[in-house]
């Protein structure tokens, strides 16, 4: 201590004698860092609150790499040029799609209405069963549901008056579907503009390997769909020839239901399955049996034979990748993202693999090396 009480620093051996500074760590930030970090933030803000306008461009994005090879293909077959052979693929593609969704709608009324008017006979008709009979021992529920069918079947009336007004609020569904038709049809038209507009940005090694990264990604997106798809369409047929043999309600739709389920890979054929079972039940115990038998042998028809030959190896991912993508996609983006979460994981693979090529080439070369230079060394 000083004479005057304050207290002095000790001198430090390790410095000779001379007092130890204080440590301390100077952050500095540029003015320019802030305002990277500032300019990201807005960016993901802005792309936040348009959400659903970057889901349609990404819906569209994918949409012209499935339907690229196709527009291509039809220019060489018959000469068109690109903007006639994207025009008739996707008026087609919207025919199709709006024959389907008029035919599950025509169902769907015809569904309502039968059974706003066959409510009361099939309740009477369970009552008068054994086991109708017991269950009205025990609570009495189905006397008191053939007490309230006529009530029943009046709310249904009502719901179904009110498709008019969920009509109105539909029509924001057809302005989105006519935008992704559109941004669709555009991109095919523009696919090789910008494709090579992109790749003049690039030196030539880089181009070349944009340009062959590219063609992989668009190549296997498009092969791996068109192949889910007509997977699909024999999948519907299977089941809906199965459900019009059996004699169930709607097999048209039941098939319609079935081929577009089935797009999702691994589950889709089996969650189908599930619904034309409980259709089948409602039939007889015997149509469920022979359908569960069709579903079981058409399964692994299709697990084992139509998958490899039609879609083959376009998708290199394992099972738990197939399934991980469905959930993970599908709990964002719901059925569409079940359906393109795979193609997407063998794009983004595809991308990995490009960019490790190098790495991985290094690796191989001096793990080929290591035994030369061990058996020098011993």
């Amino acid at each position: 201590m000083s004479p005057g009480g304050t207290q002095v620093p000790l001198p430090d051996m390790a410095t000779n004698g001379r007092a130890t500074p204080r440590s301390g760590i100077d952050v500095s930030i540029s003015f320019r860092t802030i305002l990277l970090v500032a300019a990201t933030v807005a960016v993901v803000a802005a792309l936040v609150s348009i959400r659903s306008v970057v889901l349609l461009i990404f819906v569209s994005v994918f949409s012209v790499a499935v339907l690229s090879p196709v527009a291509t293909w039809l220019e060489q077959r018959f000469g068109w040029s690109r903007r006639l052979a994207s025009m008739v693929l996707v008026l087609v593609l919207v025919v199709l799609a709006a024959a389907f969704a008029l035919m599950l709608i025509a169902a769907a009324a015809s569904a309502v209405h039968g059974l706003s008017h066959d409510l009361p006979q099939i309740v009477d008709q369970a009552r008068h069963s054994g086991l109708g009979d017991l269950l009205d021992r025990e609570g009495g529920s189905l006397k008191a549901l053939s007490t309230h069918a006529g009530d029943i079947t009046r709310g249904v009336g009502r719901v179904s008056g009110g498709v008019a007004h969920i009509g109105v609020s539909a029509l924001g569904a057809v302005t989105l579907v006519f935008s992704v038709v559109f941004l669709t049809l555009f991109g095919l038209i523009d696919e090789r503009h910008l494709r090579d507009w992109t790749a003049g940005l690039l030196y030539r090694e880089k181009r070349e390997r944009y340009l062959r990264v590219t063609d992989r990604i668009v190549s296997t997106t498009s092969r791996y769909m068109l192949g889910n798809v007509a997977i699909s369409v024999i999948c519907g047929t299977v089941y809906g020839v199965t459900a019009l043999i059996l004699g169930l309600p709607y097999p048209l739709a039941l098939a319609v239901i079935a081929g577009i389920l089935d797009l999702i890979p691994n589950i889709g054929a089996t969650i189908a399955g599930v619904i034309i079972g409980i259709v089948a039940l409602s039939v007889s115990v015997e149509a469920l049996i022979v359908f569960v038998i069709v579903m079981v042998a058409y399964q692994q028809i299709e697990n084992y034979i139509l998958q490899p030959s039609i879609i083959g190896k376009a998708a290199r991912i394992s099972g738990f990748t197939v399934l991980a993508s469905v959930l993970a996609f599908g709990s964002l983006f719901g059925l569409v993202g079940a359906i393109i979460g795979v193609p997407i994981a063998a794009g983004l693979q595809i991308l990995v693999e490009e960019l490790t090529a190098g790495r991985r080439a290094r690796i191989a070369a001096a793990d080929a090396e290591s035994p030369d230079e061990a058996v020098t060394a011993t």
